[in-house]
């Protein structure tokens, strides 16, 4: 079997690579070799680096659960001002909007408390197991991080718990679920997991509008043979893509509006017209390299 030892896959760059070709050969193809472009890939909305924020919040107070609140607000905090610094937000002046976007995080931080079946008062830390996602699998010939978010022991059931600091729907589009059947992939090579797939739930817990809600699934062989379908054709084709040596415009683009609004490569790209571009753009962030 042919090696990619530069391929890494992830449920986020699964989708990436499904929205839109383009963006992902800029970002994970000419990205790492091209300073310019490497930087500009990390360009996103202030709400994104706020909602990344809360993750690392998030996960820490699951840790620590004594962790105090001005704490927490000062780990989403720094990871926005962070961005700030490094100039990777999008808007043009966001000083002026990281009070609001850090007390929305916080909102949810504070709801999280009652999450469906993590909730922090009704959970002893014995049967929470925070896992180091950064810790890859090799399979297929690549780096796989498909690992979840958390363990969670619910009665006799093994949870493996995936987090999402937004979403559009309770319930995963077929494409989504099969990305949450990577966590069974982790789990039936992992030594942590003793236990049988039958034995096993997949869990998605996240934001949706205005609270936390949960889908779950129990876990299946048929399930993760399928994941492992989906993400060995993913990888096929970043197989192609680093190699590809035509030219950006032959590549398929996301067709949302609403996508292609925040991702940072949208002055150049032509499936994006100049007259409908946001209008709190920094130009001066994508400019030419100096």
């Amino acid at each position: 079997m042919t090696t990619y030892t530069r391929i890494a896959w992830s449920p986020t760059r699964g989708r990436l690579l499904d929205n839109c070709a383009r963006r992902y050969v800029l970002e994970h193809v000419i990205g790492p070799n091209v300073e310019f472009v490497k930087r500009k890939s990390k360009i996103r909305r202030l709400g994104d680096h706020a909602r990344s924020g809360l993750r690392d919040a998030l996960l820490a107070r699951l840790e620590n659960p004594d962790s105090s609140m001005n704490d927490l607000r000062l780990t989403i905090h720094r990871n926005v001002l962070r961005a700030i610094v490094a100039g990777e937000v999008m808007e043009d002046r966001p000083h002026g909007l990281v009070d609001e976007a850090v007390g929305m995080m916080m909102h949810r931080l504070r709801q999280f408390e009652s999450a469906p079946l993590i909730g922090y008062k009704r959970r002893s830390s014995d049967e929470v197991l925070l896992v180091d996602r950064l810790q890859p699998l090799l399979l297929d010939g690549a780096r796989q991080y498909g690992a979840p978010d958390l363990i969670v022991r619910n009665g006799s059931r093994i949870c493996l718990v995936r987090l999402a600091m937004e979403m559009a729907s309770r319930t995963p589009d077929r494409a989504a679920e099969l990305e949450l059947g990577s966590m069974l992939l982790w789990a039936q090579r992992n030594p942590l997991i003793e236990a049988n797939l039958d034995e096993i739930d997949v869990v998605r817990i996240g934001w949706l509008g205005t609270r936390w809600v949960k889908w779950s699934k129990r876990a299946s062989p048929e399930w993760a043979a399928q994941a492992r379908s989906m993400i060995a054709m993913d990888i096929e084709q970043m197989a192609r893509l680093m190699i590809f040596d035509g030219k950006l415009e032959q590549l398929p683009r996301s067709r949302s509006r609403w996508r292609c609004s925040k991702c940072a490569f949208n002055d150049e790209c032509p499936g994006f017209e100049v007259r409908e571009k946001i209008p709190d753009r920094q130009p001066q962030l994508l400019g030419p390299q100096p």
